[in-house]
């Protein structure tokens, strides 16, 4: 006895197409814009040759380029997988904040701190300790990630700061607002809902 046949399983159903999206328009803008100013700095290099040397300045970028993929990248991607890894997730935010503001930090301040343009003749050119202020500044910085998360993960979870080590509520607690483990759902984790 033989029935109908039975698919083994529906069809997919149809992909809808692609919309639009901001990237596509952000493409498109930044192409409207930015290839006319490559354009115009191209032309000013070749017009200005004398002065601009566009063979060395050619290196220039494309060394750039390939310092800044090879080594500048993987090794910030490696900092921020590291950092990652050892920040708990409450503090990450401020932690991935702090590391971009010691890398924007330390790029602007590098040709000071190497003293690139000094000139001996001229004791008004850059004549403070650029170093110690880099290191300041960093130092500030890094004083600042670690009250900037405590304060984020007390706005997130105002009860943190009531709970023990082990995450429960204290005995001398009274707080009702603060979930307590014992009223979560044993199988999704998710609280139960509590009477009305």
């Amino acid at each position: 006895m033989t029935g109908p046949a039975i698919p083994d399983r529906a069809p997919a159903p149809a992909r809808p197409a692609p919309a639009e999206t901001t990237s596509t328009r952000g493409l498109a803008a930044g192409l409207v814009l930015g290839v006319p100013l490559i354009a115009y700095g191209v032309r000013g290099a070749l017009v200005d040759a004398a002065d601009t040397h566009p063979a060395e300045l050619a290196r220039w970028v494309v060394g750039l380029a390939v310092v800044n993929d090879l080594l500048v990248l993987p090794a910030a991607m490696l900092v921020g997988l590291v950092a990652r890894r050892m920040s708990p997730s409450w503090a990450w935010p401020a932690v991935r904040s702090g590391l971009l503001a010691s890398a924007v930090l330390a790029f602007v301040a590098w040709p000071l701190v190497r003293g690139y343009g000094v000139d001996p003749t001229d004791p008004s050119l850059l004549p403070r300790r650029y170093g110690a202020g880099l290191a300041a500044a960093l130092a500030a910085v890094w004083v600042a990630v670690p009250v900037v998360a405590l304060l984020s993960r007390h706005r997130r979870d105002p009860g943190a700061a009531r709970r023990g080590p082990t995450g429960g509520n204290r005995d001398d607690s009274d707080d009702d607002d603060v979930l307590r483990p014992a009223e979560q759902s044993p199988a999704s984790g998710r609280p139960e809902p509590g009477p009305a």
